[in-house]
């Protein structure tokens, strides 16, 4: 028997069984090439995985060449058009749908970390009243107070965003020597990104107030800010992760604890910016 007959009948009884669990294709399929004659010339590509497999069966253990004769006796016939051509497509695995959350059970679970949030938010109100005389003294301060708490929740995001998805891809981990590679190295940009940020402040209180010491206290104000939400948005993912809680749950997050720190951050700077300045020029 030569080479081709081998091929052939070896590869239809290694595909025997998956035909016949394989679903009929419509008609619309070509038929199938009727088998090829005795005596006529082998195809070049069967001559070639004939050699293939003699040669790689030769170092092959038992079980391993089975596997690459059958694959390679697929191969072989679905290439020669002798078989049925359902046999050589490869069946895709299901994907189940993603299980059904009722609306209530979400709206519950969801409610319960809003109101968390609302309530840790709040406490700004309390940093705000402490500091009522300066923000009555200096009203630039209160009208660029959403310029900078927004600042700091947009670079914290940002950060908190590249470690989620580093968890989420498997090229972050939980562990003490990442976590404090991740940190460091986000300090480090909170920094670079918080001095940029402090001169584009600098300037834009500066052109619409013309007061330097606004503008220095303005800007110093985004530079601590920027600095420590870049820090805090890479850490708050491994927190959330360490104690089992979801890890996405650190976007929102960040955004509510650089909403407080924020406030408290800027109210703190420009006391003591304008307080040494006033006492100085006094």
């Amino acid at each position: 028997m030569d080479c081709e007959a081998r091929t052939v009948q070896r590869g239809v009884r290694a595909t025997a069984g998956s035909l016949a669990l394989r679903p009929r294709l419509p008609s619309r399929w070509p038929a199938p090439a009727a088998p090829r004659v005795a005596g006529a010339p082998t195809p070049p590509l069967l001559l070639r995985r004939c050699a293939c497999r003699v040669a790689a069966s030769r170092d092959a253990t038992p079980a391993s060449a089975l596997i690459e004769e059958s694959l390679d006796h697929r191969a072989a016939l679905c290439d020669s058009g002798l078989p049925d051509p359902d046999m050589c497509l490869i069946p895709e695995a299901e994907e189940e749908p993603p299980p059904h959350v009722p609306i209530a059970a979400e709206a519950l679970s969801r409610g319960r970390w809003l109101v968390g949030l609302m309530a840790a938010q709040s406490l700004s109100s309390i940093i705000l009243d402490r500091y009522s005389d300066l923000l009555r003294e200096h009203l630039v301060i209160t009208l660029f107070l959403t310029m900078l708490v927004g600042a700091g929740g947009n670079a914290g995001n940002q950060s908190s965003i590249k470690v989620i998805r580093g968890l989420a891809t498997g090229a972050l981990d939980t562990s003490d020597a990442c976590i404090r590679a991740t940190l460091a190295e986000q300090a480090a940009v909170g920094v670079l990104l918080g001095g940029a940020l402090s001169a584009a402040g600098f300037a834009r209180v500066f052109l619409t107030n013309g007061s330097l010491a606004n503008s220095s206290a303005i800007g110093l104000s985004v530079l601590g800010i920027v600095s420590s939400s870049c820090l805090l948005g890479s850490g708050l993912p491994f927190m959330l992760a360490r104690a089992g809680v979801d890890p996405a749950n650190a976007g929102t997050s960040i955004q509510v604890v650089m909403d407080v720190l924020g406030v408290a951050i800027t109210c703190a700077t420009c006391d003591l910016v304008l307080g040494q300045l006033a006492g100085s020029m006094g």
